[in-house]
C-alpha cells in the first residue's frame, strides 16, 4: 500500500481564523489574497491505494458517515469481505457495549490470485480489482455522506459473473464481557426477504433488534448492492427501518445520490488547507481527517475508540482519561469545528447523568463528573468496565476543556451564556464543585487533594493530574465570570482556591506524578505534564518553567530505557516540543509515531492490541501545533518550524 503523489500547484497564503472578543460568533477574517487550489489534483497526492488486497480488518480499506462503517479485506482465498459497523448497535446490558454485526461477503468462483484496492478521498469512494483464475471483478464502493447505506457497483468477466453477494452474520457477543459472566445469550438472528429486500434481524435479550436489510439490483452492465443497518430500542423497529433505507435509495437516481455524497465532501476538505515538504506526513494529516469525518457528524453519536467500524475490542465503549478529548482536539485549529459538535452535543443531550454519577459514585449533589469509562448515555453501567481504581474527578474536567476550546475558537458566545441550552459552563462549574468537597487544607495552610489516580501510572495525593485541572478549571469559570458579568456566587471561592492549592509537586527530573511518588517508570501518558498541553496553564514563556519543563518531558520520554513509550505517546510528545518552540524534537516525535509499526497500520489505523483509532487522528494536532498555536490570548505563526523543512503551507487555519 502507497500513497500516491502528483504535482500541485496553486498560490496560497498564511491566513489565520481569529475568533476572539472583538469578532462575532463564527467569524472569519477576510483574506487580503486569492487562493488557488487544484483540490482534486492535491487530494488525489494523498490517496491509499494497495497494491495487493489487505488480509486483514486491521490492514483494510475504510468508509463512513459517523454512524455507519464499512472494512474492507480479503478473509478467504475466495472471499472479500465489507465489514460492517454502526456506532449504536450496543448491548444494552451490563456496560452496554459496542456489539457485531456482520459483513457482505462477495464469494468467487475461482480461487483469488491478485487484486488491488483505491481510496479516492477527494471523493470518499473505494475502487477496487479483485482477479482470480476464472475470470476479474472490478467495483467501486461507498458509504453515503447522510443516507445509511453501503452502495457497491460491481463488473465482472468471465466466469465471475456468478459470483456472488451474502450476508455473514456475526455472532451477537459482548466481545469483553461474554467470557467474564454467565449471561443468557442474545437470540438467534432471523432472515427474511420484506417487499423484495434481504434482511437479517438480531433481536437482543435486553431488548430491541438490528436489522441488515440489503437489495441487489441488475444494471445495464454489472450490478449494485445496497445495503443498510437500522438500530431500535426498546421497541422492535430496526427491520422496517432499515427496508425503508434500501428501498429509499433503490428508487432514488444514482446520480443524485452520487453528486449529493460528493459535494458534501468537496465541501468538506478546503475548509482549510495544509501543505509540508513531508510527504507521508502529508498524506497522514489528509488522510486522518478524512477518517474523523468518516466517524463524526454534528447529529450523530459521539466517537468512541472504534469509530463507526466494528471489530472485537476491549475498549468497547467511550474512555474519559485521555481517548474521547485526544480524539477530537484537530477539529480546532484545523478549522472543522462541525466534526466537533458529536462531542458538544452529547455533553449538551446527557448534562444529568454527569450529576447522577457524581451522586452514584461520590455521594455527592450539586457535582458532576464520569467514571473513566462510560456507555454512550453518559453513564457507568455496571462498572465492569470502570472498576473503582481508576476513577478521579480530573477526566470530566479534562473532557469540559475540548468543550472549551469549540467556545474559544468559535467564540459562539451562546455556549457560555445560554446555559439551558448548553451545559458547558455549568458542568464545569460542578465539575469544580467536586474538586472543592475533597480538598483538605493541610497544616502547611495549603490545600492539598486527597489520593487520587493519575491515568496510566498510579495513585498519589496532590497528583500533578489533577492539579492542574482543578487550576485550569477555577481560573476559567473566574475568567468567564469577567468576561460575560454571570455573578456566580463562587467566584471568590475559586479565588481562594487558586491562591491556597499547593504548588506543583517537583524534583531533580521535573515535575513528578505528585505529592509522594516520583516519575521511575515509563508510561505512555503525560498525564503528569498536562498543563502543558494541552491546558497551556504552565509554559515556557515564563522564565523559571522553561528548564523544568524541558526536564519533565525528556524525562519521560527517556525513564526506564523508553518501554513504556507508545505511538501516541509521541503525538503528544511533538505538541508539548511544538509548545516549547521546538520543532526539530516535534518533527522527530512525529516521525517515531508514523514509524511505530507496533501500532500504527500502514492504512494509518491504529491498533494497541484494540483499535484506538483517536491514536493516529491526534497527530494532525502536533502538526498544526508546529504550524499555529493560540493560547495565553497570543497567536503564534509557524511557532515551531524544523530546520529541515524549506516552506510550510497553511490557510484557514483558525485559532482562539
Amino acid at each position: 500500500m502507497k500513497s500516491t503523489r502528483t504535482l500541485f500547484t496553486g498560490i496560497l497564503s498564511v491566513i489565520v481564523m481569529v475568533a476572539g472578543a472583538s469578532c462575532l460568533a463564527g467569524a472569519a477574517v477576510e483574506s487580503p489574497v486569492s487562493v488557488a487550489v487544484n483540490w482534486p489534483e492535491f487530494m488525489a497526492r494523498q490517496d491509499l491505494i494497495w497494491e495487493t488486497l489487505p488480509t486483514h480488518f486491521d490492514y483494510g480499506a475504510f468508509a463512513g458517515n459517523g454512524m455507519l462503517g464499512s472494512m474492507i479485506y480479503k478473509d478467504g482465498p475466495n472471499r472479500l469481505r465489507w465489514e460492517m459497523g454502526r456506532s449504536d448497535v450496543t448491548e444494552h446490558r451490563r456496560d452496554n457495549a459496542r456489539l457485531p454485526i456482520g459483513g457482505l461477503v462477495l464469494t468467487t468462483l475461482g480461487k483469488i490470485e491478485d487484486g488491488t484496492l483505491h481510496l479516492d478521498l477527494w471523493n470518499a469512494e473505494l475502487r477496487g480489482t479483485v482477479k482470480t483464475d476464472r475470470g476479474r471483478i472490478t467495483f467501486r464502493s461507498f458509504i453515503h455522506t447522510k443516507e445509511m447505506v453501503l452502495l457497491i457497483d460491481v463488473k465482472t468477466t468471465g466466469d465471475e459473473e456468478d459470483a456472488s453477494f451474502s450476508w455473514d452474520a456475526r455472532e451477537c457477543q459482548d466481545f469483553r464481557n461474554a467470557k467474564r459472566f454467565e449471561d443468557p445469550p442474545n437470540p438467534s438472528p432471523d432472515s427474511a426477504v420484506i417487499n423484495g429486500v434481504e434482511t437479517c434481524t438480531q433481536p437482543r435479550f435486553a431488548g430491541g433488534q438490528f436489522t441488515t436489510a440489503w437489495k441487489e439490483v441488475p444494471l445495464k452492465k454489472g450490478r449494485r448492492i445496497i445495503l443498510s443497518i437500522a438500530d431500535s430500542f426498546p421497541h422492535n423497529a430496526a427491520r422496517d427501518q432499515a427496508v425503508r433505507t434500501v428501498k429509499k435509495a433503490v428508487n432514488t437516481k444514482f446520480s443524485t445520490l452520487l453528486k449529493s455524497h460528493r459535494n458534501w465532501w468537496h465541501d468538506f476538505y478546503p475548509k482549510s488547507m495544509v501543505s509540508i515538504p513531508d510527504p507521508k506526513l502529508e498524506s497522514f494529516y489528509w488522510i486522518q481527517f478524512y477518517k474523523l469525518a468518516c466517524a463524526s457528524r454534528p447529529d450523530l453519536v459521539p466517537v468512541d475508540l472504534l469509530g463507526p467500524w466494528y471489530r472485537d475490542t476491549g475498549w468497547p465503549r467511550i474512555w474519559w482519561n485521555l481517548n474521547i478529548e485526544t480524539l477530537y482536539l484537530p477539529v480546532y485549529t484545523g478549522n472543522r469545528l462541525e466534526l466537533g459538535e458529536s462531542f458538544t452535543h452529547f455533553i449538551d443531550a446527557k448534562r444529568a447523568n454527569f450529576y447522577r454519577n457524581a451522586k452514584d459514585i461520590w455521594g455527592y449533589d450539586n457535582c458532576a463528573t464520569v467514571p473513566h469509562t462510560t456507555d454512550y448515555e453518559g453513564l457507568r453501567g455496571d462498572g465492569s468496565c470502570a472498576p473503582d481504581k481508576y476513577i478521579n474527578p480530573g477526566d470530566f474536567t479534562w473532557a469540559l476543556h475540548n468543550y472549551y476550546l469549540h467556545y474559544r475558537y468559535s467564540m459562539d458566545h451562546s455556549m457560555v451564556t445560554d446555559q439551558s441550552a448548553h451545559a458547558f459552563y455549568p458542568l464545569l462549574r460542578d465539575s469544580i464543585n467536586l474538586y472543592l468537597k475533597i480538598l483538605k487544607k493541610g497544616e502547611d495552610g495549603k490545600l492539598h487533594l486527597p489520593i487520587l489516580h493519575s491515568p496510566e501510572y498510579g495513585d498519589d495525593a496532590d497528583n500533578n493530574y489533577n492539579l492542574s485541572l482543578l487550576r485550569w478549571g477555577c481560573q476559567t469559570l473566574i475568567d468567564l465570570n469577567g468576561r460575560y458579568d454571570l455573578k456566580d456566587p463562587l467566584v471568590p471561592t475559586w479565588k481562594q482556591t487558586l491562591k491556597d492549592l499547593v504548588p506543583y509537586p517537583v524534583d531533580d527530573n521535573g515535575l513528578r506524578l505528585g505529592a509522594d511518588v516520583s516519575i521511575t517508570k515509563s508510561h505512555r501518558h503525560w498525564s503528569h505534564i498536562l498543563m502543558v498541553h494541552p491546558l497551556h496553564i504552565m509554559t515556557s514563556d515564563q522564565p523559571q518553567n522553561r528548564e523544568l519543563l524541558n526536564k519533565s518531558v525528556l524525562h519521560w520520554l527517556t525513564v526506564d530505557n523508553s518501554k513504556g513509550i507508545n505511538g501516541w505517546s509521541r503525538a503528544a510528545a511533538a505538541s508539548l516540543y511544538a509548545t516549547l518552540g521546538d520543532g526539530n524534537n516535534a518533527l522527530k516525535q512525529i516521525h517515531g509515531h508514523m514509524a511505530d509499526a507496533r501500532f500504527v497500520r500502514p492504512n494509518t489505523m491504529y491498533i494497541e492490541g484494540s483499535p484506538v483509532i483517536e491514536c493516529a487522528i491526534v497527530l494532525n494536532r502536533s502538526l498544526q501545533d508546529m504550524l499555529l498555536q493560540s493560547w495565553g490570548n497570543k497567536i503564534a505563526v509557524f511557532p515551531a518550524i524544523p530546520t529541515a523543512w524549506d516552506r510550510a503551507i497553511f490557510h484557514d487555519l483558525r485559532a482562539e
